[in-house]
C-alpha cells in the first residue's frame, strides 16, 4: 500500500511540475511575442530583455504639492518580470529619495507611495512602450537610474461629503430635467430631487452603438449665479481633485456637452463645449443674492466625471460628484476618500503585521 500510494504521489506530483514547466514556456512566449511582432525594429538586446529580463535601477523621488521633499514614506516597487514577478518594499530618506533596483521584462513598474497623513499615489513605468526607442546594454535596462517622481498630496480637511455616482435613466429627452446633487436624483416630477443643481438635456437616434447610433446630454447650470469651472487633477494620486471651491474665480454659465458615439450627432454648437474627463469641474449652486446682486449664500460641489449612453427605452446619464451640504463652505474634501488613502497605505508597506495583500 505505501509503495502504491508513494508511487501514485509521485506521478501526481510529476505531472504538476511537468504543468508548471509548460506553464512558464508558455509565459515566456507570451511575452516574447512582442518582440517577434515588432522585429527588425528591436534591437537583439531588447528583444532578449523583454523575453528573458534585464535589470533596471531607478530613483524614486518623493515630494508633496507644494515641492517639499515627503520623508520615511512608505514604497512598493512591483516589477512585472514573468513568470515571477517580485515586489521591494523600503522608505524615502531625508530627501524624499528611494533608489530601487530588480529584474524586469520592461512592460510595467509600479510605484505605490504612502504615508499617514497624505493620500498615497501610484505610478506606472514602461521600458517599451509603443513606437519609442529601447536600449539594454550589459543586461541593465537604459537609462540605468532612469528618475521616477511621486507627488503625494497632503490630507488636510477631510469631511463628509454627498457622493453621487449611480446610472440614472432621463425619462424624456429634448427637454430641460433638473438633477439634484444633494438628493442624488432627478428632481421631481422624474425623481425624489427639490432643487436642480444642474439641468440635463438629452438627445438620442434611438438606435443602439453597435448601429453607428449615438446619444448625448447637453449640460447646464441651473439657477441665478450658478456656474461651474475647471481644475486640472493630479494624475497619479488617490486624491486627485481640488481641495477647495475658489470664490475668487470666475465660475462659467457655458452649456457643456458630453457624447457618446459612434455616428455624429447633428447640430454641434460651437457655444457648448466638451466635458473635460482630465479635470474636476468645480460648481457653484443654490445662490441666494441681496438686492445689488451680491451672492450671501451659495452652495459647493465637485463633478469628477460624466457619462451618457443608451438605457433600456432611455438616455442613462451617470454624474461623479461630491456637493457639500453645508451652505458657504467651500471645502470639498471628501473624507471618505480619505479613508481610502488610509487603507491604501497598507499596499506599499511589506506583507505582515496586519497588512492586508
Amino acid at each position: 500500500m505505501c509503495s502504491g500510494s508513494f508511487g501514485s504521489r509521485r506521478f501526481v506530483e510529476g505531472g504538476k511540475l511537468e504543468m508548471n514547466r509548460k506553464l512558464k514556456v508558455l509565459l515566456i512566449i507570451l511575452v516574447a511575442i512582442p518582440c517577434a511582432l515588432f522585429a527588425g525594429r528591436l534591437k537583439p538586446e531588447v528583444e532578449r530583455a523583454m523575453a528573458y529580463g534585464a535589470e533596471a535601477k531607478i530613483c524614486l523621488k518623493v515630494h508633496d504639492d507644494t515641492g517639499q521633499p515627503v520623508s520615511n514614506a512608505s514604497v512598493a516597487v512591483v516589477f512585472d518580470m514573468l513568470p515571477s514577478p517580485h515586489s521591494v518594499y523600503g522608505k524615502t530618506d531625508t530627501n524624499g529619495v528611494f533608489v530601487v533596483t530588480g529584474k524586469t521584462n520592461g512592460n510595467k513598474i509600479r510605484f505605490l507611495v504612502g504615508k499617514d497623513g497624505y493620500y498615497g499615489s501610484e505610478k506606472e513605468l514602461s521600458y517599451v512602450p509603443m513606437n519609442a526607442e529601447h536600449d539594454v546594454k550589459d543586461g541593465k535596462w537604459q537609462p540605468y537610474g532612469t528618475e521616477v517622481t511621486v507627488v503625494l498630496r497632503e490630507m488636510r480637511h477631510p469631511q463628509q461629503m454627498i457622493s453621487f455616482g449611480k446610472w440614472i435613466d432621463v425619462p424624456q429627452t429634448n427637454t430641460w430635467v433638473g438633477v439634484d446633487l444633494m438628493r442624488r436624483d432627478l428632481v421631481k416630477p422624474f425623481g425624489s430631487g427639490e432643487v436642480a443643481d444642474v439641468e440635463v438635456w438629452a438627445e438620442w437616434d434611438g438606435l443602439p452603438p453597435w448601429k453607428s447610433g449615438y446619444c448625448l446630454a447637453n449640460v447646464r447650470f441651473a439657477g441665478p449665479l450658478s456656474g461651474g469651472y475647471y481644475v486640472d487633477n493630479v494624475s497619479d494620486s488617490k486624491c486627485p481633485y481640488p481641495y477647495t471651491a475658489d470664490k475668487t474665480v470666475a465660475f462659467d454659465e457655458k452649456q457643456i456637452r458630453i457624447v457618446n458615439r459612434n455616428g455624429e450627432p447633428p447640430n454641434l454648437s460651437s457655444t457648448r463645449v466638451p466635458f473635460r474627463h482630465a479635470s474636476s469641474l468645480v460648481l457653484r449652486s443654490r445662490c441666494v443674492a441681496d438686492e445689488d446682486g451680491v451672492i450671501k449664500s451659495a452652495s459647493y460641489g465637485r463633478i469628477n466625471d460624466f457619462e451618457v449612453g443608451p438605457g433600456k427605452g432611455f438616455v442613462a446619464i451617470r454624474i461623479s460628484s461630491v456637493f457639500n451640504p453645508v451652505p458657504n463652505d467651500t471645502n470639498l474634501e471628501d473624507e471618505e476618500i480619505a479613508k481610502q488613502s488610509r487603507h491604501f497605505i497598507r499596499h506599499c508597506e511589506p506583507p505582515g503585521k496586519g497588512n492586508l495583500k
